[in-house]
This record gives C-alpha cells, structure tokens and sequence, in this order.
C-alpha cells in the first residue's frame, strides 16, 4: 500500500514510517522543509513537499495514496485553538480526496478528548470541556467523512508517548528518580493518566489503517499497559491484556 503520512519526521511519525516499511507498504511523508525531505530519504521514504495550511498539497498527496496517516499537528499551546481549526482544516481537505474510494485515513486525536476521572471505552463521547476540546472538531470531520465513503478513523493518544529519544514528561520523572533515589507521587497516587511506548503506538496506527473500521476511536494507552484496542470496534484481534482506557488515569 503507498500511504501518504503527514508528520512523518516526528518522534512517532519516524516510528509510524518504519513500521510500516516493515509491513511492506510504501511511503510518502509531507516535507515542509529540505531538512524534512532528506529526513524521508534518509528513512527510505519518498516526500511529497507542502504544509498543514497548503491544502491543495494535502489534497494531492491524499488522491495520489492507498491511505492516509495524519500525525501533524501544530504544537502551539499558546494557539492551541488556532491550532485546532488548522489541524480541521487538513483533515477535511485529506478526506475530500478520498470520498467514495474506501481508502483509509486515520487521523491522530488525545485520550484527553474525554471526561477525567472515570473509566472510559472508546465508545465515550468526547468533552467539550475537555483539556483537548480543539481536536473534537478534527474528529466530527470523519465521522461526517465516514459516511461518504472514506474509510476514516481516530487515534487517540494518552498524555505521554515515551521510548528512545524522549526528551518529556516520562523521563523527566526518571531522572528525578535516579537523582534522588526516590520514585515519588503527590498525595495518594490517585493523579494518574495512561501512557504509550512510541513503538506501540506505531503499531496501532498500521493496524488502525489497514483493518480499522469508519468512524472508530482507537485508544493507545490503558491502565493496564495495552496499547491495542482494549474493546472491539471492526476486525481487530482480542486485545492482551484485556482493559479500557481510563480518561484522566491509569499508567504503565
């Protein structure tokens, strides 16, 4: 499959480009930079120049794709609700290419869509009060692209994706372990929220691209360590360990 990946230089987009190399397919990154470009090459990739703003580039490299992966995002927290209607934007424009085709497009969302503090399938509606309520609209576009053919899905990531050259929240607490030789929680340990390894995630959106059923929500993170599904929507395999996701809570 030659899948078009918006985000592809990314600390996950890297690890979403090499694991699907490895299933096989092909890949087509968007490059909004010559550093980006030889990035791709560099990963076996080929780029396809643009932004998340040129949407005639957007449109292009989805027409011309087996499926899409977005991963973009414009990280300006400061903006986030700009941020968001951007991130809207792209998404809408990915889709329109591919109406009436069944070609997959996934699209990247956050746990944090949901309501904290109680547990939460991937069936639960998301928040408008949530902390990631800007990329609620992203996530209405392809339910409203679902029914026009495109075989579109959401992969909400939790607050923390750690691995190999995470420079975050994960290892900031490792170090503060290792420096004090105490591994410390405020109060009663109860302030928790899930977290995903990079690689897991990866996989997750190979899968969620090549199986995933329109209009589904696939969560990577769980309680109990789970990066896959932790409940069935479309033909995915049993989850192991079984579990759901906890909005707000939950680690590994």
């Amino acid at each position: 499959m030659r899948v078009f990946v918006t985000g592809a230089t990314g600390y996950i987009g890297a690890a979403v480009v090499h694991e699907l190399h490895n299933a096989g397919h092909r890949v087509v990154g968007l490059a909004r930079s010559d550093k980006s470009a030889r990035a791709l090459a560099a990963a076996g990739a080929e780029a396809h120049r643009g932004t998340l703003e040129d949407l005639d580039s957007l449109r292009r490299g989805a027409a011309a794709a087996d499926g899409v992966l977005h991963l973009a995002f414009v990280h300006d927290f400061d903006a986030y609700a700009t941020a968001g209607e951007t991130d809207r934007r792209a998404v809408a424009a990915l889709g329109e290419a591919l109406v009436d085709s069944d070609r997959p497009l996934v699209i990247t969302s956050g746990i944090t869509v949901l309501t904290p503090g109680h547990l939460a399938t991937e069936d639960a509606p998301a928040d408008p009060t949530a902390a990631s309520a800007p990329r609620i609209p992203s996530e209405e576009v392809i339910d409203s692209l679902a029914a026009r053919g495109v075989r579109a899905s959401a992969v909400r990531l939790p607050p923390s994706v750690h691995g190999h050259g995470d420079y975050a929240f994960v290892p900031t607490l490792i170090n503060i372990a290792r420096e004090s030789g105490v591994s410390a929680y405020p109060g009663d340990g109860q302030n928790r929220w899930p977290a995903v390894h990079r690689l897991d995630a990866a996989r997750l959106f190979r899968l969620a691209l090549e199986r995933g059923t329109p209009g589904a929500r696939y969560h990577g993170g769980s309680r109990r360590g789970c990066a896959r599904p932790p409940h069935r929507r479309g033909n995915w395999p049993a989850p192991k360990p079984p579990g759901c996701v906890e909005a707000g809570g939950g680690s590994h």
